[in-house]
């Protein structure tokens, strides 16, 4: 036997060593403890691959956390919200202050549930009508840069208007799967906005010497109130009232005089009216008032009443000055349930009858052609 060669003993040692080391077999020349070369080399990438999720994991938090430091510098949420579900995948913190939720119970919640009414919403000069509109053209992706102002109940009851102004937010395909945009609380602005739009209506519609309306409302009411009498079966009257002789008065006294007794003679009339009554100036001296839920008979004893307040009042110049005495003349018609008659038709009776009062003498009343003398 050769010396190369193990004795029986020398290969009982041999695998005694190997049961000890944990190695059912004996490892082959050449190899020792360590791993293989492709097992080395496989470790080695997956040591590589993780280092790169954990880069990647790591950017990922850095940006996070940018945006979130960006963000908290504005008042303004920002947001980006999905459109299969209506909940957002990101919110900025900053909605808490707006409506009261913290960002994880928002992306809980369907926005659309919040929203109580939908005020303005526009596509470059575009007026989308309704949200429900609004939503199916930005899924097609024919919408832009799109603004919406929305009255959102908060987290504690209140309302407040917030604008919405958004971009598209397209997947991977171009597919149009939600919108990134902010949101931004225009309480203020909005209600400045209604003040002032309330404000040029009342200017629009009132006359600015007497402070009572113009023709223009008073034929927008009149309108109203001749379908209203096919509701209600209630009479409506309409008064014409012209103040006689007014030219001479603004002639001999001056305008200043002559504005002073319109305004007397508005509140003279505003008097005889009920809070339903409505009184306008349509011209230089001439002044409308519809009596709704009021009979012919009525309007006439009202047209009497105007008329004798008018001619006991005395209308004070000045100091040094002697009173003035005015009188008015009067043209009454009247519009039944059921009849067929236009605002401009019942106006052109009244003015028929105002024009055959002032031909009697004035101071007169004239209703159904048939003038009242006194």
């Amino acid at each position: 036997m050769s010396e190369d060669e193990p004795t029986g003993r020398n290969r009982l040692q041999g695998k005694a060593a190997n049961h000890a080391s944990g190695q059912l077999f004996p490892q082959r020349r050449g190899q020792g403890r360590g791993a293989s070369a492709p097992a080395r080399k496989s470790s080695a990438s997956a040591g590589a691959s993780g280092r790169s999720v954990q880069q990647h994991l790591s950017q990922v938090e850095k940006l996070t956390r940018e945006i979130a430091l960006l963000t908290s510098y504005t008042g303004d949420t920002v947001y980006r919200l999905r459109y299969d579900t209506m909940k957002y995948d990101y919110i900025s913190p900053a909605v808490t202050k707006l409506l009261g939720f913290a960002p994880e119970e928002m992306k809980k919640i369907n926005f659309r549930s919040l929203i109580a009414e939908t005020k303005l919403v526009t596509n470059g000069m575009r007026i989308v009508h309704s949200f429900e509109e609004l939503e199916q053209v930005r899924r097609k992706g024919d919408v832009g840069k799109w603004q919406a102002d929305y009255l959102i109940r908060t987290k504690d009851g209140r309302k407040v208007w917030v604008s919405d102004i958004s971009h598209p937010w397209f997947d991977e395909t171009g597919k149009v799967i939600g919108s990134v945009g902010s949101l931004r609380d225009v309480t203020d602005r909005v209600e400045a906005e209604a003040q002032i739009r309330e404000e040029l209506e009342r200017i629009a519609n009132t006359d600015a010497l007497t402070g009572i309306a113009n023709r223009r409302e008073f034929f927008n009411v009149l309108e109203k109130e001749l379908k209203r009498i096919h509701r209600t079966e209630m009479d409506i009257t309409l008064l014409l009232v012209d103040i006689d002789n007014f030219r001479k008065i603004n002639e001999i006294y001056g305008q200043d005089v002559g504005d002073k007794v319109l305004v007397d003679i508005t509140r003279i009339v505003q008097a005889c009216l009920r809070e339903t009554d409505m009184q306008a100036r349509i011209g230089g001296e001439e002044f409308a008032v519809l009596l709704p839920d009021t009979s012919v008979q009525g309007g006439v004893w009202v047209s009497e009443r105007i008329r004798e307040r008018v001619q006991k009042h005395e209308f004070v110049l000045g100091l040094d000055q002697a009173a003035v005495q005015c009188t008015v003349s009067i043209g009454v018609s009247s519009a039944v349930p059921g009849q067929d008659i236009s605002a401009s038709t019942l106006f052109k009776l009244a003015d028929t009858r105002l024009y055959i009062a002032k031909n009697s003498g004035r101071n007169q009343i004239a209703v159904d052609e048939v003038q009242h003398t006194h």
